[in-house]
């Protein structure tokens, strides 16, 4: 599923490389590009993009239809602001920093009585999966990621705020490989019907254990490795991404 002290060394470098002039750090478009393009598979997730909230579009792996790249993230930019109403403002990086202990308190003392900020979104369709997780206020990371082949998927959105549960969930022994296994395998198809006993599934490395989780899981687990090194690298390089009504 990818080395995560890869992902982690590469995006430091790439963030690093453009130091703003004046006060704040700022990202090399065409490095963190490059990170993207380096950090997406093929198969599982062949696109990786970082948009704001508004729609507009900052970085983005390649090779891209750009059409259809701006019409998609037009879309998010609508789904997202759609799930964000009635939630909390998302927490800025100084906030964030105060909550780690907390996540779910964010924002709870100024208004109780609305749902937590807007974390995640998974949007499923009949041809993709959609994965996309607030970074900051103004800053999101998006994960596009095909589906099995010959897999009846209807329309799903999941939306997650801060200190929801993770989905999909992860499940001690996985009951439904099917398409989900074969896509990540290649090739031979599992018994749905049967259950590998507790003591096999402890034996099973943490790939067979992922492949079983099914394909979704394995997205969702690459969206989260991603995240967490980019805020990790926000916060040492203290980079702030500025709202586009800044950006030139």
């Amino acid at each position: 599923v990818g080395g995560s002290r890869k992902v982690s060394l590469a995006l430091k470098s790439d963030i690093r490389v453009c130091q703003a002039t004046r006060a704040r750090p700022m990202i090399n478009i065409a490095k963190v590009s490059d990170w993207l393009t380096r950090n997406a598979n093929e198969q599982l997730y062949p696109r990786l993009f970082l948009m704001s909230p508004n729609g507009t579009l900052l970085a983005y792996s390649t090779p891209v239809d750009i059409k259809e790249l701006r019409d998609q993230a037009a879309l998010i930019s609508i789904a997202w602001k759609e799930h964000c109403q009635g939630r909390q403002k998302p927490p800025s990086p100084n906030q964030r920093k105060e909550s780690t202990r907390s996540e779910n308190s964010v924002g709870s003392a100024s208004a109780p009585s609305l749902q937590p900020a807007l974390r995640t979104l998974t949007i499923q369709s009949r041809d993709c999966n959609i994965l996309v997780r607030l970074l900051q206020p103004e800053l999101l990371l998006v994960l596009v990621g095909n589906i099995p082949p010959r897999k009846n998927q209807s329309f799903k959105i999941n939306a997650e705020g801060f200190g929801d549960p993770r989905y999909p969930s992860i499940e001690s022994t996985p009951s439904r490989p099917g398409s989900s296994s074969n896509f990540l395998q290649g090739d031979a198809a599992i018994d749905s019907g049967k259950r590998k006993a507790p003591s096999i599934m402890s034996n099973m490395s943490q790939r067979d254990r992922d492949i079983r989780q099914g394909v979704l899981h394995v997205q969702r687990k690459r969206l989260d490795a991603l995240s967490d090194y980019a805020l990790r690298d926000f916060e040492s390089t203290g980079f702030i991404m500025p709202a586009d009504s800044d950006l030139q």
